[in-house]
């Protein structure tokens, strides 16, 4: 067997709903990708894509067998518990940009600069951005992703967009 061909029949196995390997399959594709979206996400708290990512994947080993599309449902899992988390630990809780300045580094993900602005963002605003512009989802996916309209999608990124260019602007006065 090739290696494309092990590659497209693990594509293929995490799709299908019956596989055991399917969780773990997962993992292996998307686990990183997926960690690198809610460290994004969380505006660079890694502890927050730590748990985020790994309840997510333990809740849908709970609920394999009623998940139809993994991926989607990761996400959005992920997201809405990193939200939660945020949320719980109040959105104006001071970050350390030292720390997030070294875990981008080291995840070559995010700079202190952006990490700042995006944990400036609502959760849905912040999701947009990353999936949207970071990772370059198209608007359905993304909808699907957050569990939310395409439409919503769009006024969050037109929000968050015009919140970044406004911090950015200021920051080169």
């Amino acid at each position: 067997m090739t290696s494309g061909s092990a590659a497209e029949s693990s594509v293929h196995r995490v799709d299908r709903q019956d596989d055991p390997a399917r969780l773990e399959d997962a993992y292996r594709s998307w686990g990183a990708e997926l960690w690198r979206a809610v460290f994004a996400f969380a505006g660079g708290r890694r502890e927050i894509a730590d748990e985020a990512v790994a309840e997510a994947f333990a809740q849908a080993g709970r609920a394999l067998d009623r998940i139809e599309q993994l991926r989607p449902w990761l996400y959005r899992a992920a997201f809405r518990i990193a939200a939660g988390e945020l949320e719980r630990r109040g959105r104006d809780q001071p970050i350390d940009r030292r720390v997030i300045a070294i875990e981008a580094r080291d995840q070559a993900m995010l700079g202190p600069e952006l990490a700042g602005l995006l944990a400036s963002l609502s959760p849905n605003q912040r999701g947009a951005v990353v999936l949207r512009d970071l990772y370059g989802e198209t608007t359905a996916e993304t909808a699907r992703t957050l569990g939310i309209s395409e439409i919503a999608v769009r006024v969050h990124l037109h929000a968050a967009r015009r919140r970044l260019r406004a911090a950015i602007e200021e920051a080169e006065r």
